[in-house]
């Protein structure tokens, strides 16, 4: 029998958000928006791709992740010995059962420099040699549901103990029981089964070391409803249970007037099942779809003054077809009748707020499913809302639905809300990086990223429409934004990111579209281990017979031409020195076939700044461009129009002015264009003699 690891979860630092994502939480920080009691989307995003790119993990982030942990001795000295024996271990079983937390827990026992994640693709060959720092704990995280191993991953386990004791260094893999079956033949002596906790020990630890301290804890841990609701739970799912508890007597205590403990643990159990029974109860009541958009515009915006609350319910009623019937004088329920009938209380401060855990949440995922004909009206609504309301209001509610959209995804693996929020929301400046955010949460979650990853691949072979709501294609705004979120997913999964932007080059047409994936494709050139499978993209698409194609790279080519090192010399040239880079004649071809444009001009204006300033360079800039005046390096026709368009930002970087005195400029914009003329082979001879002004 494995022994038993006391400890939380493989959900990460408990945030207080009553609903949680899940078992296998990805990496975050706690980030307090509004009333929300939630963790701002972009901070966990940017934790969460440090995380995955093998940044070490911030030792507050650890303690926080281990906070509520109960060390096991015997789990400790059984993993201990593995990593003595081996530099390896494997722990695994199913979702939920702390193997992220006894990893973590592990290797900081071990006392070690750094604790990192080995950064690694989906299903990717794992390469332990390839782990060159020392004294480093590594964590290969596999607990994503449709892992796979080769056979051999067991074999190079253990084969990876010399050079793990080299760099004196470990490697600590979580998966699950059914991912380590199939190699657990070859590498027996690694493996160690994680026996859960108790899930009523785990609760009490949550609860026992929360700050400030839960009143009534023993009661909690004593009271039969609460014990039933842990039959069988996992650690996860009793650390929820901890978050929301902590949650009821944290909204509780606000009040100021407690309530009996035993409404307290019906508000718990309600939450622990999203409020379905009570809501569907409430609806069921209260047919009044004025009532009904109250309630709805009162949890998107909870803890927004009443006023907003009320007029915001009228603005909804439109969105979703149904404008409330005109009322005069004091004709219909007031403010404070309305928010009695939700449920809600109106604070001191005129502000309304939902005192039950999770309620807000439980409303609009209610909503959700109930009027699934209705999500892009209201994702629309609260697009509308956002960038019109004051920032103390607008930012928290975009923080909030966008958290509620990711975990409703997460947990139904149904893409139709986040669809709908990130595409109407895209459409909006102001909220463009929030659904930008949405997207890259959804992809970066451990365990259930991958469908999030494939959808996007969908989307982004789907044709363009500017139809917001079309399901046989996908609107532009919302391939310009999945762009963006591309790019921030390249920092942790490279090739895939690469993979997706590819087809959303290859199936559009729209030049918004086109610049987003130009724009990301430069942000990913600032990894260099990525800049040659870059380099050999970009590449094939120069020489693309589809427009779509050869603008993208286009873009992305003049993005990076125009870049330069602290001594102004082109990153493309950098690497090359004094000679001339194949890729970037290459590129310069592509981009001399379009019009001159202020990415052009720029460019090459960087170019010859950087020849007049560095000699040494003016040669191999001078013959890139009168290179790339041919069709190829085969084919050696002389293209008029790159010449035209060649000469014309040429002088557009130095002006020809009638009388004024030659200048270093001058000379360098002659010696060009005269190099030009003199490279085409049907210019009078004559001129191939012409002196070249130095």
């Amino acid at each position: 029998m494995p022994a038993p690891a006391n400890h939380t979860s493989d959900a990460l630092a408990p945030p207080t958000t009553p609903h949680d994502k899940g078992p296998d939480d990805s990496a975050s920080t706690v980030q307090n928006v509004g009333n929300n009691y939630g963790t701002a989307v972009a901070v966990q995003n940017i934790n969460e791709i440090q995380r995955l790119r093998g940044t070490p993990l911030p030792d507050d982030w650890i303690k926080a992740r281990l906070r509520p942990y109960l060390p096991d001795d015997q789990t400790t000295k059984a993993i201990d010995t593995l990593l003595d024996a081996h530099r390896v271990a494997v722990i695994h079983n199913t979702a939920g059962t702390g193997r992220y937390t006894t990893a973590l827990h592990t290797l900081t026992h071990r006392r070690i420099k750094d604790i990192r994640q080995v950064r690694r693709e989906p299903n990717e060959r794992v390469e332990l040699e390839g782990l060159k720092d020392e004294e480093t704990g590594w964590i290969l995280d596999l607990r994503d549901e449709e892992e796979t191993l080769r056979p051999g991953f067991g074999l190079h386990l253990r084969e990876a103990a010399d050079h793990l004791h080299a760099m004196r260094s470990y490697v600590v893999v979580v998966t699950h029981t059914d991912t380590w079956t199939p190699v657990v033949g070859e590498a027996t002596e690694l493996a160690h089964l994680l026996a859960p906790p108790d899930a009523l020990d785990v609760l009490h630890t949550h609860l026992q070391r929360h700050q400030p301290p839960i009143r009534d804890l023993d009661k909690w841990r004593a009271d039969e409803a609460i014990t039933r609701q842990l039959h069988r739970a996992t650690p996860a799912e009793a650390a929820r249970l901890a978050r929301i508890i902590i949650t009821a007597v944290s909204l509780d205590d606000s009040t100021g007037e407690p309530k009996p403990f035993e409404e307290l643990i019906e508000a718990v159990i309600q939450s622990t099942h999203n409020w379905r029974t009570v809501l569907r109860t409430w609806h069921t009541d209260h047919p009044n779809s004025a009532h009904r958009n109250y309630l709805l515009a009162a949890a998107a915006l909870d803890g927004a003054p009443a006023e907003a609350i009320y007029e915001a319910q009228t603005t909804l009623g439109e969105a979703l077809d149904d404008t409330p019937t005109a009322v005069r004088g004091q004709q219909g329920p007031g403010i404070i009748e309305l928010t009695h009938t939700i449920g809600a209380e109106l604070g001191d401060d005129d502000r309304i707020h939902f005192l039950k855990p999770g309620y807000a949440e439980a409303v609009v995922d209610y909503f959700w499913v109930d009027r699934p004909h209705h999500v892009p009206a209201f994702t629309r609504w609260t697009a509308e809302q956002a960038a019109s309301l004051p920032a103390d209001l607008g930012v928290p509610l975009a923080e909030r639905v966008a958290q509620w959209a990711t975990r409703y995804t997460l947990a139904k693996q149904s893409f139709t809300v986040l669809r709908a929020i990130t595409t109407h929301w895209a459409k909006t400046r102001s909220l463009h990086g929030k659904a930008t955010d949405l997207l890259v949460a959804a992809a970066v979650d451990p365990t259930a990223g991958k469908r999030a990853r494939d959808q996007y691949l969908t989307w982004a072979k789907a044709p363009d429409t500017d139809e917001l709501t079309h399901r046989g294609s996908t609107p532009t705004v919302l391939k310009q934004a999945l762009a963006a979120a591309l790019a921030q997913l390249g920092h942790a999964y490279p090739q895939i990111a690469l993979k997706r932007l590819a087809e959303l080059a290859a199936h559009t047409t729209d030049e918004a579209v086109t610049d987003a994936v130009g724009d990301a494709l430069t942000e990913l050139w600032d990894q260099p281990a990525h800049q040659d499978t870059i380099r050999a993209t970009l590449t094939t698409w120069f020489a693309a017979s589809q427009h779509h194609y050869t603008a993208a790279a286009r873009r992305t080519f003049l993005h990076l031409a125009d870049r330069t090192t602290p001594d102004n010399i082109p990153l493309l040239l950098a690497r090359t020195g004094s000679e001339s880079d194949p890729f970037a004649l290459t590129g310069w071809r592509c981009a001399l076939d379009d019009e001159a444009d202020t990415d052009l001009q720029r460019a090459v204006s960087t170019w010859l700044d950087s020849a007049l300033t560095h000699d040494r360079l003016r040669p191999a800039i001078l013959q890139t461009f009168t290179e790339a005046i041919f069709r190829s390096d085969t084919d050696r026709t002389y293209l008029a129009p790159r010449f035209l368009t060649l000469n014309h930002v040429a002088y557009g970087w130095e002006p020809a002015h009638p009388g004024a005195q030659p200048t270093a400029r001058t000379h360098l914009r002659d010696a060009l264009v005269i190099a030009l003329r003199e490279a085409d082979p049907t210019a009078p001879a004559t001129l191939h003699h012409a002196h070249t002004t130095p």
